[in-house]
């Protein structure tokens, strides 16, 4: 497997995990909803996404403090585009999808920032291994739905993703972006 496939889907699980924050409304349409990350192999940005998770978000406008959302993420789910790279990336250097099927994103508070952004702060899970992160979330309104957008950056070695050989960050950059889009119908 090509080093820039297998980094891209360990930077891609840590965005999918911190991107899902973002989503802050009940009732998400699934068409609606990303989750991709971007990451730098031997220098050339790698993009890929995670096509299958839950969430249960908490979100009224009139109190945006007041919000929460939880994610639960597939980690079988992660796409670079190929079979091939798909399958090595849950192997135990990379994922460990056998040992740690889903990562998670819970969030335990919400700070106004304007009044269109939102900073999510929440306990990234990926691997086993947990990390608080911010995540500065923009939302847009129109009519009952609402749209969610957050775009934050971690470091995959803080999340054993991609150890041994893999764990030299010259081949595989250490930091991976990753984006989380959704919309979501206001409940009734």
């Amino acid at each position: 497997m090509k080093p820039l496939r297998q980094s891209a889907i360990a930077m891609a699980c840590g965005v999918a995990l911190a991107t899902t924050l973002a989503q802050g409304v009940a009732q998400p349409t699934s068409a609606s909803n990303k989750i991709s990350i971007t990451f730098k192999q031997m220098g050339v940005p790698v993009e890929a996404a995670f096509t299958k998770f839950s969430s249960s978000i908490q979100y009224d406008p009139a109190q945006p403090t007041a919000a929460k959302a939880q994610f639960t993420i597939d980690i079988n789910s992660f796409d670079l585009g190929s079979a091939e790279y798909n399958k090595e990336v849950l192997k135990p250097q990379w994922f460990d999808a056998a040992r740690y099927p889903t990562a998670t994103f819970t969030t335990s508070a919400m700070k106004v920032l304007s009044a269109s952004q939102l900073e999510a702060t929440g306990t990234l899970t990926i691997k086993g291994k947990a990390q608080q992160i911010k995540v500065p979330v923009q939302v847009k309104t129109q009519g009952t739905v609402h749209t969610f957008e957050g775009l934050f950056k971690i470091q995959r070695t803080a999340f054993a993703i991609g150890t041994g050989e893999w764990e030299d960050t010259s081949l595989v950059a250490d930091e991976v972006s990753i984006r989380v889009l959704t919309t979501a119908q206001a409940p009734k």
